[in-house]
């Protein structure tokens, strides 16, 4: 299999671009990604930047494509492994930051939403989540992961109306912590990882479990016990008539 992620190394910050397209999470991505979060967790849990090589789009979520006309089984095995992949990373203890230099949706937004810290492209970049829109609500553990980490009205409006927001809109809702043009988005999130890196260690991988004490585990029961309702919105013919169009348009 080949590697859809390049990693780099910039000053003591580990950079993980994701290269695959426009990189749809498809289960060649997800593992990747897993496995990459497991060895560095393995080496120490040094600070990580998480980014895109995709001139316009960080992550649109799940891979659409490849999950249409796919059995409940097989949608269910993705799901499972996208909401691993959230726990793992918002569950990392060293410093995450989200390079988003450009659009982050659906699960993609999740994913930025998981790191500790973004940075986003003042302009040409929209952050959101979409589901609502196509007939699924937000993940209930990604939903209570967004509660814990953001404010409570904005992770409202994110997940209730499904609209997106450009670079000032998403820092003035919180959602976002700072701004830079599109060619700079990298170099600035490297920074602030490198910023964040410069405490002790140990004190900031305990401080860090203190914050997300449990978290990992309240999203894994609420997974648990929601999978099989948001499943049945999955295959909801009017939800599949929806995906249909998105696919159809090309936006899938």
């Amino acid at each position: 299999m080949s590697s859809a992620i390049r990693v780099e190394q910039q000053g003591g910050v580990t950079v993980l671009v994701m290269e695959a397209g426009v990189n749809a999470l498809d289960e060649a991505l997800i593992a990747q990604l897993r496995q990459q979060f497991s060895d560095l967790r393995s080496a120490g849990a040094p600070a990580l930047v998480l980014a895109s090589q995709h001139p316009r789009v960080f992550c649109p979520g799940l891979d659409l494509k490849k999950l249409d006309g796919a059995p409940r089984p097989v949608v269910r095995q993705a799901m499972e492994g996208f909401l691993a992949l959230l726990r793992e990373l918002v569950s990392y203890p060293g410093p995450t930051v989200a390079a988003v230099a450009g659009h982050a949706i659906a699960g993609g937004c999740l994913i930025a939403m998981a790191c500790d810290r973004r940075v986003m492209a003042r302009s040409g970049a929209r952050l959101g989540l979409s589901e609502v829109n196509l007939g699924i609500p937000v993940p209930a553990g990604a939903v209570a992961m967004l509660l814990a980490l953001y404010p409570t009205r904005s992770v409202e409006q994110m997940v209730l109306e499904g609209d997106g927001y450009g670079g000032e809109r998403a820092l003035e809702l919180g959602l976002v912590e700072r701004l830079a043009a599109p060619s700079e988005v990298v170099m600035e999130a490297v920074r602030l990882a490198r910023h964040m890196a410069s405490r002790p260690q140990p004190a900031f991988q305990l401080a860090k479990g203190y914050l997300r004490a449990h978290l990992a585990d309240s999203m894994a029961q609420r997974d648990a016990e929601h999978l099989e309702a948001f499943l049945d919105c999955w295959f909801a013919p009017e939800t599949q008539d929806r995906l249909g169009a998105v696919l159809s348009e090309g936006r899938g």
